[in-house]
């Protein structure tokens, strides 16, 4: 199993934390940023193809503009019948009939026509008039071709002749488009109109695409432009997005095609090349961060040979504290502490010795009570001799509150209780000079009830100094009284009243809970006894205090039997 210090699960946490989110980061932004900016580039490539069919219909009305005009013109059709024949420009008449040809041209393109169109007319005798200033050597060369493939019985319609011409590189092509005049008198046609579309024209416009392929098919489906490795009327295939768009009145159809390779190659180079310098980052840093931690935690390391070495008993060793940083100063605290441990174990090793000390005068101060219980005993003989019965019994009554004193931890009985108090009250009348009497009146079943030693007594004291030091006949009586769930022993006395609302609020301090005991209360033997029955018969037990209804008053003690330990069998003694 291997050993993950400290140190090193900060470096292992350190390094997964980073990078873990910073791969799962960049692979999250690469698919939003891809779908993203896919969306947005398909978006973009098809607002190009309307902007593109929108040109090319604009293109194609205005050849269709040109022609119809020429078609519907009664004096453009007479002109052209006149001049149906010509073969060349041999007089004056035919002079004049080229010019009106060429003015109806300049008529033509008053209107903004493209400047990628050129308009031809050729006569029965496939004489050539432009409809511009350009080198004729082109149409010319080609106009026998061209002828061939018009079809003189469709008359006034327009005929998609197709791409012609150009050089043996395929450059300077033009899409021709023809259109038949026809002499309805004479049944035959008196010239055609050609409409030259250069292939320059559609190239720069095809070629504004951001990325796939775009190619122009005619109505029959031949290519005209663009991209030569698309088919017409192909489905679109998987991994691929294809559109198409049909050019009004002239049914091409404009197809463009995008692989997943093409509008994703470049966002997934990107991102891997991304991808890679992170990697690369990352390494490095992992590296600086390895070397700059170990520096970093090479002082916790000798704190913890300190730490280490001073807990097994090597109590000089001390941190050498270098530098003035965060960790010469915890070095230096560490030092601090280390000193007061070590004076702190001297010290209680010398309070342990000056223990063992006083234990053992503690042991011979044991001795002296039963010296003075010796003694009394003694005294107590010598007047038992003289026959002096009172003083002889007061003190026999005195050695037994002592021994009682000397095992106060022990616990008692409740009639071992009542014999206690007996001498106590003994002491009190000869102390105090009253006639007081003391009354038990104990349930037989509750006298060997286990009880606190001396548990009784400070309430006794209490109804003797606070209510029957002036009385004439002071009584004090005892009663017990066993109960399903506990044990009930009331204390009265015939002494003087006390005030109700002190008697209530003693009440209330002596029913609250042992923690919340107000400790600075005047009433501490009361306190204590409350304290000392909970100990022993658990919080149930409670003390409580009452004003009797002629005179005197009585302290009422409930004790739960639910916690108590037992009862000692009637008549036998501790």
């Amino acid at each position: 199993m291997f050993k993950f210090t400290f140190y090193k699960r900060i470096q292992l946490s350190f390094l997964v934390l980073i990078f873990i989110p910073l791969i799962a980061v960049s692979i999250i932004s690469f698919v939003l940023i891809r779908d993203t900016m896919v969306e947005k580039l398909q978006l973009s490539n098809e607002n190009v193809l309307n902007v593109m069919t929108n040109e090319l219909s604009k293109t194609i009305d205005d050849v269709t503009f040109a022609s119809h005009f020429i078609v519907n013109d009664k004096n453009v059709r007479n002109i052209l019948g006149s001049f149906a024949d010509t073969k060349r420009l041999a007089s004056y008449q035919d002079y004049v009939h080229f010019r009106q040809i060429q003015d109806v041209f300049s008529l033509i393109n008053s209107k903004p026509l493209n400047n990628n169109v050129h308009m031809y007319l050729v006569n029965r005798q496939n004489f050539v008039i432009s409809s511009g200033t350009e080198d004729m050597t082109e149409i010319n060369g080609s106009v026998d071709k061209l002828m061939e493939r018009v079809d003189l019985n469709k008359p006034e319609t327009l005929q998609w002749i197709g791409m012609t011409g150009g050089n043996s590189k395929g450059q300077g092509k033009s899409y021709y488009i023809a259109r038949v005049i026809y002499d309805t008198r004479e049944k035959r046609q008196v010239s055609v109109l050609l409409s030259a579309i250069s292939d320059t024209y559609f190239n720069r416009l095809l070629d504004t695409i951001d990325f796939g392929k775009v190619t122009l098919f005619d109505t029959n489906g031949e290519y005209i432009a663009g991209h030569q490795g698309l088919i017409p009327q192909q489905t679109e295939t998987k991994g691929s997005v294809r559109m198409d768009r049909t050019i009004l009145k002239s049914n091409w159809k404009l197809t463009y095609e995008a692989s997943e390779k093409e509008w994703s190659g470049p966002i997934s180079r990107t991102f891997y090349t991304g991808l890679t310098g992170v990697l690369l980052l990352f390494l490095v840093f992992s590296g600086m961060s390895i070397l700059i931690a170990k520096r970093l935690h090479s002082p916790i390391l000798k704190l913890q040979r300190v730490v280490r070495q001073f807990g097994m008993g090597n109590l000089d060793v001390r941190l050498e504290v270098k530098g003035k940083d965060d960790i010469a100063e915890l070095g230096q605290t560490l030092n601090t502490m280390l000193d007061q441990l070590e004076h702190l174990i001297h010290d209680i090793e010398q309070e342990q010795e000056q223990k063992r000390v006083m234990e053992l005068e503690a042991l011979f101060m044991q001795i002296r009570p039963h010296f003075l219980i010796n003694t009394l005993n003694s005294i107590k003989c010598s007047l038992i001799l003289t026959k002096d019965t009172l003083h002889s019994g007061i003190i026999d009554s005195l050695m037994s509150l002592l021994r009682a004193y000397l095992k106060v931890n022990e616990p008692a009985t409740l009639h071992e209780e009542c014999k206690l108090l007996a001498h106590y009250v003994d002491i009190m009348k000869i102390r105090n000079e009253i006639p007081l009497q003391l009354v038990v009146n104990l349930d037989p079943e509750t006298e060997g009830l286990i009880l606190p030693k001396l548990i009784l007594q400070p309430i006794v004291e209490n109804a003797i100094v606070h209510g029957l030091v002036d009385h004439q006949t002071p009584c004090i009586e005892i009663r017990s009284q066993l109960h399903p769930g506990g044990i009930r022993i009331e204390i009265t006395n015939n002494g003087a009243w006390a005030d109700e609302e002190m008697l209530k609020s003693l009440n209330r301090s002596l029913g609250r809970p042992s923690e919340e005991q107000d400790g600075s209360y005047e009433r501490v033997g009361l306190m204590n006894v409350v304290q000392r029955l909970r100990l022993t018969f658990g919080q149930e037990a409670s003390l409580t205090l009452a004003n009797l209804p002629h005179e005197g008053m009585s302290v009422s003690l409930y004790l739960p039997l639910s916690h108590h330990h037992g009862f000692l069998p009637e008549g036998e003694e501790e």
